[in-house]
This record gives structure tokens, sequence and C-alpha cells, in this order.
């Protein structure tokens, strides 16, 4: 299978099945396995995860 075939079947997860409330940020350990489940669904397992912009970051890029 594809990863279009994939997308066009909504295999990716979008979130997990005990989402939290918008305001609750994930732990570590559930990033970690929602990139993991992201990266087996369109077929780039181990991909490297893209980081993460920093507050200061932001600023300055505002």
């Amino acid at each position: 299978m594809t990863p279009m075939q994939r997308l066009l079947e909504e295999a990716i997860p979008l979130r997990p099945d005990h989402a939290k409330p918008a305001n609750e940020s994930w732990t570590q350990a559930e990033q970690d396995t929602h990139w993991a489940a992201l990266c087996a669904a369109v077929g780039t397992p181990k991909a490297e995860r893209p980081t993460r912009r920093t507050a200061e970051a932001k600023d300055i890029a505002a």
C-alpha cells in the first residue's frame, strides 16, 4: 500500500483514543508514540522528528 493510499483510507492517526482536553499538553511518551504511529502510517518508520520552536524563537520570528 502506498502512502497516498493510506492517506485516502484515513489510516493516519490524528489523535489518541483517550484525547486530553485542549489545554492539557501531551507527555513526551505520548508524543513519541503518536509520532511513531504517524511514521508507520505513511511508510517512513524511524523518521526524524521535526524540532519544536522555543518560545524565544517564536518571539524573534514574530
